[in-house]
């Protein structure tokens, strides 16, 4: 005799066949946990680059208000002796939208999708960030050494991984064509315990945020950072 489950009787109830319930039992697997990377297709290959839990945009806010200081340079390029300070009521005006997409360019997938992994991976947290936005690594026009450095140092205070407990923090950026890539220590290593993560960092008025979900971040099984 063939036993009726509650569940099957639900499904019976709604028009579904009883199939469905073993369909929704398992999630189904990406294609990246599925397939070998050299089987990805090139629009799979620009999934896991530009739209993937490895590759998020970011939220750009615009903190120019009363006290803020506003200012990119005329090269588009924002530095502190650009600044204009603000003063009065209200809030400053933007300078424009701006669009930002930030990835783990160290994680595992992502290195597959560009067919190499980048030197210092292992030893790094690997993220870079390209879009519109005015580039905060490059120096300015003109710009002395000191002005450079008090930039390179504002970057490294306002740019860092935040998660449960202590964040990490920016050791070193270098500039890359579209943007800028981010390089975090893995000393304390990013585990499925800290639930999400959150790349934040500051140019001028600019404030950028991206936030990953850890749980979506796994290759075959495993976190990859």
């Amino acid at each position: 005799m063939k036993t009726v489950t509650r569940r099957g009787v639900m499904l019976a109830a709604m028009g579904l066949p009883a199939a469905i319930g073993a369909l929704g039992a398992a999630a189904a697997k990406e294609f990246w946990d599925e397939k070998f990377p050299e089987d990805w297709t090139p629009a799979e290959i620009q999934r896991i680059l530009n739209d993937s839990p490895w590759a998020q945009n970011t939220i750009v806010k615009f903190n120019g208000g009363p006290g803020g200081a506003v200012g990119f340079s005329h090269s588009g390029v924002y530095s502190p002796a650009d600044q204009v300070k603000y003063s009065g009521s209200g809030a400053a005006t933007s300078p424009g939208t701006f669009h930002a997409l930030v990835r783990w360019v160290s994680a595992k997938p992502v290195c597959a999708a560009n067919k190499g992994t980048p030197d210092g991976a292992s030893q790094f947290y690997m993220l870079s960030m390209t879009g519109d936005f005015p580039d905060g690594a490059k120096p300015a026009d003109g710009e002395a050494d000191t002005a450079a450095a008090d930039r390179a140092e504002m970057l490294r205070s306002y740019t860092k991984l935040d998660r449960k407990g202590a964040p990490i923090y920016l050791d070193h950026i270098q500039p890359i064509a579209g943007g800028d890539l981010y390089y975090f220590p893995r000393m304390e290593p990013v585990t499925p315990a800290d639930k999400e993560i959150t790349f934040a960092t500051k140019m001028g008025p600019l404030e950028f945020k991206a936030k990953f979900a850890l749980k979506d971040m796994l290759y075959r099984g495993k976190l990859e950072l």
